[in-house]
């Protein structure tokens, strides 16, 4: 028998299968986080070089999707690891105080998005005004 002793955010020790699958089911989501992290730090590397590299880039919607993605990237990274904190604290108001800063993580995420969303529609709104090449 698995004698291995659990806390739950309150404090008290737990050692039955729902508690301990709970755990596993928090692990989980912490470690979905991190993965959003890498994807999300992958897909700004991409797009701060197609920045760079792509002579039309300085355009006010390829700035606000890049800043967008800035911002969704902090806010995935701060619910990250509040929520990995979270897994190891005993003291509700630790708990508490990492709980609130990812929720912050959260709002930046969707503020980075939101702001990505705007900067996507300048670019169909910029490209819409050019005039379109015919091919013969």
């Amino acid at each position: 028998m698995d004698d291995q002793k659990y806390m739950n955010h309150n404090g008290k020790d737990f050692t039955d299968n729902k508690s301990k699958r709970i755990l596993q089911l928090e692990k989980e989501v912490a470690f979905g986080l991190w993965v959003q992290v890498l994807g999300n730090i992958i897909e700004l590397k991409g797009l701060s070089e197609l920045f760079h590299i792509e002579e039309d880039a300085n355009t006010l919607g390829e700035q606000q999707i890049l800043t967008g993605v800035w911002i969704r990237t902090i806010g995935q990274i701060l619910e990250a690891v509040s929520v990995s904190k979270q897994l190891k604290e005993t003291d509700l108001l630790k708990l508490i105080e990492e709980q609130k800063l990812a929720i912050t993580g959260d709002l930046l995420v969707s503020l980075g998005s939101a702001y990505e969303v705007i900067g996507g529609i300048h670019v169909l709104e910029e490209e819409a005004v050019k005039i379109p090449r015919i091919v013969p």
